[in-house]
């Protein structure tokens, strides 16, 4: 009564964002600058500080997995912690969660510097790397002083450029982390992805190169939105009883899926972006000098006019905003 035998998907975790598969494609660049910033650590020592940022679907988180992974794989004297700010966005959830991964006994009646004192000790017995993903969600940047300062190697990850622009220089002095780029995928990198996501997930001979194509061009670099379409489409055609991945069934579900990259690009705005976009929804079209204006008025601590056209400028880059014009003569519009 319960037999079942799977006709498309064999193996639905490839087609997940968890996935971390053995190879990384498209990103050697970037897993070469990250191999030289955390080689000292497979001797001990202490990492260099690094920043992964780029839009959503790049890779960034893909990559900073492996790399942990590949680093406790190959050296008993390193440890490796991976934390998404956006779910442990205080201080204490975020120690809280590193000293669990790490297998220390904490309880909610510690203090934060208590927590950081254990991490400290976790720090001095092996070299020790913590990625912060989401990093700009972290409510408390203090903590990322408190933890450089406690030996702690940091990997942070940012869909914003700018999410450490307006860190205190105490903080910057401190971390100076590398900055390392991750730009959308080209359509051919896309499809080199799901390629090698398909030999993993599915039935041979029911995904077409033809529906990867398809998948790969609709996704405009972005990775997860590809993955999430892909995996969507085989549900959907497993369910109507179709042998193969249809066309069909790519187009019908992308009708969602292609907004995964706007909703999950407007959840992660800081709150002066949330404002700036906020403004725009509601002029339809603005200049940039009004668009200032009106910012200032509603922000209790607005940002200086340069960190404002970053603000603008990140808005732009996530496909949010559209910008027209140049300089004081610049209109914006949503997208």
């Amino acid at each position: 009564m319960w037999d079942y035998e799977p006709k498309i998907i064999k193996d639905e975790k490839p087609l997940l964002e968890a996935f971390v598969p053995e190879h990384v494609l498209h990103r050697e660049g970037q897993k070469q600058l990250l191999v030289s910033a955390l080689k000292p650590a497979l001797a001990g020592r202490r990492a260099v500080d690094s920043f992964f940022y780029g839009p959503c679907g790049t890779g960034k988180t893909l990559l900073a997995r492996w790399l942990l992974n590949e680093l406790e794989s190959h050296s008993s004297k390193v440890q490796t912690v991976y934390v998404n700010c956006w779910k442990n966005n205080t201080a204490y959830t975020c120690l809280s969660s590193i000293l669990k991964e790490l297998g220390v006994f904490t309880t909610y009646r510690q203090a934060t510097s208590e927590l950081l004192k254990q991490l400290e000790v976790e720090a001095r017995e092996k070299a020790t790397v913590v990625c912060l993903d989401e990093v700009d969600s972290l409510e408390d940047k203090e903590l990322l002083y408190s933890m450089s300062r406690s030996g702690v190697a940091l990997l942070l990850i940012s869909n914003d450029p700018y999410a450490l622009v307006d860190l205190d220089l105490r903080i910057k002095s401190s971390l100076r982390p590398e900055p390392v780029e991750f730009p959308a995928y080209k359509t051919v990198e896309i499809f080199d992805i799901l390629m090698q996501r398909r030999s993993y997930a599915f039935v041979p001979g029911t995904v077409d190169d033809i529906v990867l194509k398809l998948v790969a061009r609709l996704s405009d670099g972005d990775a997860r939105v590809a993955l999430e379409t892909l995996r969507r489409a085989a549900l959907l055609s497993e369910e109507r009883g179709e042998d193969k991945v249809t066309s069909t069934s790519v187009k019908e579900v992308f009708k969602t899926t292609g907004n995964l990259r706007k909703s999950e690009a407007l959840k992660r705005l800081n709150e002066h972006e949330k404002a700036l976009y906020q403004i725009i929804e509601g002029k339809k079209k603005i200049s940039t000098k009004r668009l200032f204006e009106e910012y200032t008025k509603i922000v209790e601590n607005p940002a200086t006019d340069r960190t404002y056209r970053n603000y603008m400028n990140h808005l732009v880059k996530l496909g949010l905003v559209k910008a027209t014009g140049e300089l004081t003569g610049r209109k914006y519009e949503l997208v």
